[in-house]
């Protein structure tokens, strides 16, 4: 079953909204029409001739990518260049191409959470925060004995977190009254005639970037014809966003052991490493990418450790005594993420009612790497 694309993008920005993508970054439908039907999609760290020909003999039509393609502004399309011959290698496929990047970075069940929960790392919180995703109060009303499948309903889609708690609500009871109208099906009344009912006035935070998925899902689980509901914004601070996560281990491990995970883990066969490293570990921090600029926040967070894709020279400061960063290279530290990404993706697009073939490209070799 095909869906049109701006149906699918619609769906990417509800659980990875591209407002979160950090300013300046380039996210969002890149190439292709928004009205393409789409019933293959490939998922991907990055444009490259491999991957568009894996897309064009899956005969995707959409790409999927982590990275974005047109990151610089273009100045021209040369056929002779690599890139123009890329970009005309896609358009003559057909092949739409849509970008997730900083905005997956920083998504819940994202890239950099996915990351700590490789590690295994508890009790995470984020490295850098980049802003916060608004907080609303959803109140809907429900026929009494319906409150628990429409909380279970609306805490599916994240709403009732408070901190480390799920399920967060407030339930009261009172009377609705209503007059079914001609045409009208009422659940529990009969036409023309005033009903009085016993009702739950039900109520849980709501991050604002999963309201049109609650509220979906809250008109197919909810008995009524017409849902009663409220919104009600909110001046709490919402649910924090940013780049990188920190965590610990449950005991302290031993440094030799670290990196031999990390290699496993990550496909590398080498680590850098910068500083000066403690013996043993408990307290880590994680960021896919270039994440150098966020060393200073690892060390404040108290990490022990900061595990990144790439940094540079200049942003190590010098003397680093029982503190280390790791570099494992920017294509090992993303691209871990891919197949995870197109499961979550098969998961959610089932949770829509679509029958979307997902996969993710097979990985190639890293652009850079040691002989």
């Amino acid at each position: 079953m095909a869906v049109l694309l701006q149906e699918i993008i619609k769906l990417l920005d509800e659980h990875y909204s591209f407002n979160w993508a950090v300013s300046g970054d380039r996210v969002g439908l890149e190439i292709g029409d928004p009205r393409t039907p789409v019933s293959q999609v490939l998922v991907a760290l990055e444009a490259t001739p491999e991957v568009v020909a894996q897309a064009r003999g899956k005969r995707a039509q959409l790409l999927l990518t982590h990275h974005p393609l047109l990151y610089q502004p273009l100045r021209e399309v040369r056929e002779d260049q690599p890139q123009g011959r890329l970009l005309a290698q896609i358009v003559r496929a057909r092949l739409a191409v849509v970008a997730c990047h900083t905005n997956l970075d920083v998504a819940p069940r994202g890239l950099n959470d996915f990351l700590a929960h490789l590690l295994e790392l508890k009790d995470v919180e984020i490295l850098s925060a980049t802003g916060a995703d608004a907080w609303c109060k959803l109140t809907v009303f429900t026929p009494l004995g319906y409150e628990d499948p429409v909380r279970q309903a609306l805490a599916e889609e994240g709403l009732g977190v408070i901190g480390r708690y799920s399920h967060c609500s407030f339930a009261g009871r009172g009377e609705g009254t209503f007059v079914p109208l001609e045409g009208a099906r009422p659940f529990r009344s009969e036409a023309a005639r005033l009903s009085r009912v016993v009702e739950s006035r039900l109520e849980m935070v709501a991050p604002e970037s999963r309201l049109n998925a609650a509220l979906a899902r809250l008109k197919k689980i909810h008995p009524y014809e017409e849902v009663a509901y409220d919104l009600y914004p909110l001046k709490n601070q919402g649910l924090t966003l940013g780049l990188g996560r920190v965590g610990c281990w449950p005991t302290p491990r031993a440094f030799p052991e670290i990196i031999s995970r990390i290699k496993e883990v990550f496909g590398v066969s080498q680590v850098r490493i910068w500083g000066r490293p403690p013996g043993e570990a408990r307290q880590v921090a994680v960021c896919g990418g270039s994440g150098g600029e966020f060393i200073g926040a690892a060390r404040e967070k108290g990490a022990q450790l900061y595990l990144t894709g790439e940094v540079r020279h200049h942003q190590v400061p010098p003397g680093m005594e029982d503190f280390a960063v790791l570099e494992v290279g920017h294509y090992a530290s993303e691209v871990v993420f891919m197949e995870p990404w197109a499961a979550d993706l098969r998961a959610r697009f089932r949770e829509a009612g679509w029958e979307l073939e997902v996969e993710a490209a097979t990985p190639a070799a890293p652009p850079c790497h040691y002989r």
